[in-house]
């Protein structure tokens, strides 16, 4: 792989650096980041060369009717910073087509500027922070990324999970595929909710971006969400549901859960799901009956005593008695939010009597504000309509802990073809290095008796090869 020359240049580049920096830097941080630099530096030149190396061997081993029609270069955001390679052009003499054999067995997907270690560090920084932000983060380890590369890499992941979306909805609901979700549970719970979010670039003012999260159940002591499956969309309520049920589908076996629940907060278009998961029960969203409990009879504490008392009771008839009764009272505003709270409990019922309390619904505002507020909601931003799409995917594969699998095109797992260029030494050490080291290191490194011999890495290195 490496000649023994090679190997010794790196060396000696490293010790020239390092003595250099310790010479020159004023600080210990800047003693840290010129190293950095400098290591990074020498780790690209090893890449650089391995790459031109197995190039080599791979053009060596080539099918015969594969002729090379010369170098191309090309530049690559690493680890180690910008590197470019010089790889072999090949041009297949029947079909025409044209191969570069070290991008086929790295699986380089074409004009892709970033590796796929790269990638996903945009995808993550991107879908935490803004654009700028996380350009000056990833900065602080790998100098000269910008925001525009960071909002490239997240808008074509953004494009791929979509494209998966849309494939799997189709699959489903109009090809008629059946789904292949091999996991298998009795109780899947489904909450779905919404949150506008402020656009830019098109006739519409906001957008709503709706969140449907299928779970298993609760941990019984963190009352964590186990096995948790979440789906993010601005379809509408229809196309949304058949998005996320092909989702739910691919996941879970649904021909063996015995039970499905589907909670919101009353939105009609929550209620759409019912339509979609034949048997399934649908459940107000506790916190949401406590936030309009609160807005309407927060100044009343015996009032709200008494519905919360008729709620936890289920008697529907005492919770009306009561709403009218404060409603007569009332003036103004006051008298018109506890007539909302009267239609908005009576409309949803059904929701709030399906279940015990110990079973009640209501993790998905905070699945909303830990998924999408909080990147999507921050003060100032505003998106496309394209950009919000894709980004509320990326979201909800983030959730999934799947953010990673949309960071390439291409498959990106081990081949045996880039392993058998590797070859099977790191380094050829020439023979006469083996017989006589010092006669080699005279002859091949002129560092040791040259222009600068005098320096004090060149004096140390001499005392090790003499």
């Amino acid at each position: 792989m490496f000649n023994i020359r090679f190997i010794l240049e790196i060396v000696l580049f490293l010790a020239q650096g390092i003595f250099e920096i310790l010479n020159s830097a004023p600080s210990m941080d800047t003693l840290e980041e010129r190293t950095q630099c400098l290591i990074q530096e020498a780790g690209g030149r090893l890449m650089v060369e391995a790459l031109a190396q197995a190039d080599k061997k791979l053009g060596g081993e080539r099918d015969p009717l594969l002729k090379a029609v010369g170098f191309r270069s090309r530049t690559l955001i690493t680890c180690f910073g910008e590197i470019t390679i010089r790889r072999r052009l090949y041009r297949h003499q029947k079909t025409n087509e044209s191969h570069f054999l070290l991008d086929e067995a790295l699986k380089l997907p074409p004009r892709k500027r970033s590796t796929e270690r790269i990638t996903n560090l945009m995808l993550e920084l991107g879908t935490e922070m803004p654009f700028r932000r996380a350009a000056r983060t990833l900065g602080l380890l790998l100098p000269g990324v910008h925001a525009m590369t960071i909002w490239a890499n997240v808008q074509q992941a953004g494009k791929r999970a979509l494209k998966e979306q849309k494939e799997q909805r189709q699959a489903l609901f109009q090809d008629g595929v059946a789904a292949q979700g091999s996991e298998l549970t009795e109780e899947l719970s489904i909450e779905a909710d919404g949150v506008i979010i402020p656009l830019q670039r098109s006739s519409k003012r906001h957008q709503e971006i709706k969140l449907m999260v299928g779970y298993e159940g609760k941990d019984k002591k963190t009352h964590a969400l186990l096995n948790r499956h979440s789906v993010a969309t601005i379809a509408n309520g229809n196309e949304a549901w058949e998005i996320a049920s092909a989702a739910f589908a691919n996941k879970w076996d649904l021909s063996r859960v015995k039970e499905i629940r589907i909670g919101g907060d009353g939105a009609q278009w929550v209620k759409l799901g019912l339509g979609l998961f034949p048997g399934a029960s649908y459940h107000l969203d506790p916190f949401h009956i406590r936030k309009r409990l609160t807005e309407a009879l927060g100044q009343s504490p015996k009032l709200h005593q008494a519905v919360s008392q008729g709620l936890r009771e289920l008697d529907q008839a005492a919770v009306t008695a009561s709403l009218e009764r404060a409603a007569k009272a009332a003036k103004g505003s006051q008298r018109t939010r506890i007539r909302q709270l009267k239609s908005y409990l009576l409309s949803n019922w059904d929701g709030i009597a399906q279940l015990p309390e110990e079973q009640r619904l209501g993790a998905i505002e905070g699945q909303v504000r830990h998924t999408i507020a909080r990147r999507m909601k921050r003060i100032g931003a505003r998106w496309s309509p394209h950009g919000a799409e894709g980004m509320s995917c990326l979201l909800a594969a983030k959730a999934n802990r799947n953010l990673t699998s949309y960071a390439m095109e291409t498959d990106v797992s081990e081949t045996k073809v880039l392993r058998a260029a590797v070859g099977a030494r790191a380094i050829d050490i020439p023979e006469g290095l083996r017989q006589d080291p010092q006669s080699w290191l005279r002859a091949n490194c002129p560092a040791l008796v040259g222009p600068h011999a005098g320096r004090t890495w060149v004096k140390a290195l001499r005392e090790m090869c003499w």
